[in-house]
């Protein structure tokens, strides 16, 4: 699947916060610490800084900014692992981005039972469904580009988003749609929000000279 497929292809989402009550086990409101952007492409060059607004939290989901190079480089993955744990009954992060190849943990800070049940959100083609351990992680890699949906069946109100691309340098938004990146070269970009409202979604080319500020709240 390409980017373009990515942001196109039509997927089944319910925008809105819909709480079920499981097994006496009622799921805690989303964590209010600010998510750590864990690196997906290994850098050590401090390049230019971009900020800005991209659309806030839609249905509990934040928006993620994916800046794709018009003339790509070879760009090593970072060794960082990224993680999804699963805490208070809520996937963290609710939102995760991935690069092709990056190795993704599937951790349980829990003291109950857990599953991940991972689908392809465009064909609902399962990808997995493995018992979460109480102690360790069970460790995937994601070869296809794509958007994947992660829930628990044992806890069917816990759900998140898993977003697997080529592009080299990625953020994921705060709650109001504010987001900050210091470490990519100038140049020119494809940049393509992604939120769970399709409506929200936006692709446009910007020219990274200096320090820029971007308004990605209305698409072009």
């Amino acid at each position: 699947m390409s980017l373009t497929q990515l942001f196109s292809t039509p997927t089944l989402l319910i925008v809105g916060t819909v709480w079920f009550v499981h097994l006496g086990c009622t799921p805690m409101t989303e964590p209010t610490e600010e998510r750590r952007n864990v690196p997906i492409t290994a850098t050590n060059v401090e390049g230019v800084i971009v900020k800005g607004l991209a659309p806030p939290v839609a249905g509990g989901f934040h928006s993620a900014i994916l800046f794709e190079q018009d003339e790509p480089q070879a760009k090593p993955l970072s060794t960082a692992t990224v993680t999804m744990d699963q805490r208070g009954l809520v996937f963290v992060p609710g939102l995760l981005v991935a690069r092709v190849g990056q190795e993704v943990a599937f951790t349980n800070g829990d003291d109950v039972l857990h599953n991940v049940h991972v689908t392809n959100a465009a064909t609902l083609e399962t990808i997995f469904n493995v018992a979460t351990p109480s102690k360790g992680a069970y460790l995937h890699i994601f070869e296809s580009v794509g958007t994947y949906s992660v829930s628990c069946d044992v806890h069917p109100a816990m759900a998140a988003y898993i977003l697997i691309t080529e592009a080299e340098y990625a953020v994921v938004a705060q709650r109001g749609g504010q987001f900050i990146s210091s470490d990519m070269p100038p140049g020119r970009y494809t940049v393509r929000v992604w939120n769970v409202d399709a409506k929200r979604r936006s692709v446009r080319k910007i020219d990274l000279t200096g320090e820029t500020e971007l308004n990605l709240v209305t698409p072009e």
